[in-house]
């Protein structure tokens, strides 16, 4: 007799793992072949479930000893528990004729451990506390001579790589790769591949193809044919000992590569939903066919390495998302250059001003010019659309803009000229609407033109109320030949005048309530005697108050301008 090993555990299912890399490590010391290993851990994880679930009430803990033991030309395993014994005459006799839920309630567990075992001894006392004892014995068979049975550790490393780069940081071809290298030393094959679900046409290619395949860079596989195609299609684990003798085995991969193919392993790679997500495929075991053994070992890494490929693909997605809001970080930078730095300062007149894009990059913008007489060249617009294309048609709009002030044209022959230019340079049919006003600080006239523009509020101290002023006009980079109107208007002191774009008025609140023009007067109404920035700044916290539970969903951009 000779002592092989012990290992005592806690009766929790979550164990049962470690029983089995237990019996795993006992098969490897004697070198049982795959049949042997297979019936000896069937037989020890049903025995040690059944200890779980029966010994040991869930209000009571205990744990399971298991010996094992080399006899002559068997192998005897052990396993002792403290708890309730097991009296056999107390189980219905098992009826393989039985419907199959009555002979799950009828021993069939008992029934199999003796139908694997060569000898099955039970000892058990009438006391809790007292040892009962199961001893299991298998005839000893070893694996045939040079055939290599990948070991418990290396089973182990594979899946503790595996199971690491699920949370790592890898490239996803770098990921595929470092898996198929990984199944294919493990398993002991000498040759794999590694392909992935393609949705779209309904096929499988290969992501990964182990060593070089001569011209072959990519193999596509409609989902349903070949091994790896029928895998795909169905979920089954097929292990094709002979590819040459089965009809679905297409050769000519074969005749292109030069490769010689004699078996196949295919399993599918499932992630966590249950959904394949792609096939790993093993040719070739080099110490004889693919085994049982293999077939369990690779469905487990393969399960592994889906969870980690998915793992893979969002992290490339998190790192694209990151490339794009960097992008678009810049963008808000080149963006926000060409806005003003600074608000003017005129002695009598306070100006205020918010940009509150929704995104990134918006469609909205406003400028400050002086121009060469000593007036304020105001501007307001907004571009249709958002994000990205907004922002470039924004810039377009900015420079023509900024063009027609250093000409010191008319606030209404810079509207035309701009729409003009933007028709004649952009073929992406976006508009934008534009409000331009120069205004002379020492007078307190006001020239003004509209290119479609909402109309400016004009806050009337005297009066103590508002009153709306606009022009005639379209918005620009729609129509070549549109006339556009100059109109003037005055300020007095403690006038307030204000323009805005439609993200402003137009948001809407939990109830489908618009923001509108009343509840903007209000606001202005009554902070008159606050600074022009307060005032602002005022407006812009109502509307998002207002908004509540409902995201802004437009740009929101605000001038104010008061003579004091």
């Amino acid at each position: 007799m000779s002592f092989l090993g012990e290992l005592r555990v806690p009766a929790k299912t979550e164990n049962l793992r470690i029983i089995s890399h237990f019996i795993h490590g006992i098969g490897h010391r004697l070198s049982l072949s795959e049949k042997t290993l297979f019936d000896l851990e069937l037989a020890v994880e049903e025995a040690a479930t059944n200890i779980i679930s029966h010994a040991y009430p869930d209000t009571q803990d205990g744990n399971i000893l298991l010996s094992a033991e080399e006899l002559g030309d068997f192998v005897q395993i052990t396993l002792t528990d403290w708890g309730l014994p097991l009296n056999p005459a107390d189980i219905k006799p098992f009826d393989i004729n039985a419907p199959i839920e009555t002979r799950i309630k009828g021993g069939m567990g008992l029934h199999f451990i003796h139908k694997l075992m060569d000898a099955v001894e039970r000892k058990t006392t009438p006391e809790i506390g007292q040892p009962n004892t199961l001893k299991l014995v298998k005839l000893i068979e070893h694996t045939q001579p040079g055939q290599r049975m990948p070991s418990p550790v290396q089973e182990l490393n594979a899946m503790r790589t595996v199971s690491e780069v699920m949370t790592s940081n890898i490239n996803l071809d770098d990921l595929l790769n470092l898996i198929l290298n990984k199944l294919v030393s493990t398993i002991n094959a000498e040759r794999g591949t590694l392909y992935l679900v393609d949705e779209e046409r309904g096929e499988i290619w290969s992501r990964v193809l182990l060593e070089d395949v001569g011209p072959l860079s990519e193999i596509r596989v409609k989902i349903g044919e070949g091994f790896a195609g029928h895998v795909a299609a169905t979920g089954e684990v097929l292990n094709i000992p002979d590819a040459y003798v089965d009809p679905r085995f297409n050769q000519h991969f074969d005749k292109v590569s030069g490769f010689r193919t004699r078996s196949i392993l295919t399993a599918p790679m499932l992630n966590p939903q249950q959904k394949i997500i792609g096939v790993v495929q093993l040719l070739n075991k080099k110490d004889g066919p693919f085994t049982f053994r293999d077939e369990r070992l690779l469905t487990a890494m393969a399960s592994q390495a889906a969870i980690s490929i998915e793992n893979a693909r969002l992290y490339q997605q998190e790192i694209q998302q990151q490339l794009i809001n960097r992008e678009l970080e810049t963008a808000h930078a080149i963006q926000a250059s060409f806005l003003p730095d600074r608000i003017p300062k005129y002695d009598g007149w306070d100006i205020g001003a918010v940009w509150r894009p929704i995104r990134n990059v918006a469609g909205d913008f406003y400028d400050f010019y002086e121009l060469e007489d000593g007036r304020l060249a105001v501007v307001i617009a907004d571009v249709s659309g958002k994000g990205i294309p907004a922002a470039l048609f924004m810039a377009l709009s900015v420079t023509v803009l900024r063009f027609g002030m250093t000409m010191n044209l008319a606030p209404d022959e810079v509207t035309r000229r701009a729409n003009e230019m933007i028709i004649s340079e952009q073929r992406s049919r976006m508009f934008a609407t534009t409000l331009i006003a120069y205004i002379t600080p020492h007078t307190g006239e006001i020239q003004y033109s509209s290119g479609g523009h909402n109309p400016a509020l004009l806050y009337r101290r005297e009066e103590s109320c508002c009153e709306y002023i606009s022009a005639p006009g379209v918005a620009i980079g729609i129509f070549k030949n549109a006339d556009f109107e100059l109109k003037i208007t005055h300020m007095k002191i403690g006038d307030i005048f204000v323009m805005y774009t439609d993200g402003i008025t137009e948001v809407i609140n939990d109830h489908e309530e618009e923001f509108g023009e009343e509840r903007l007067e209000e606001l202005v109404i009554q902070h008159t005697t606050s600074s022009a920035q307060t005032i602002a700044t005022r407006i812009l916290e109502a509307i998002i108050d207002f908004a509540g539970e409902q995201d802004l969903f437009d740009d929101a951009t605000l001038l104010v301008i008061k003579r004091t």
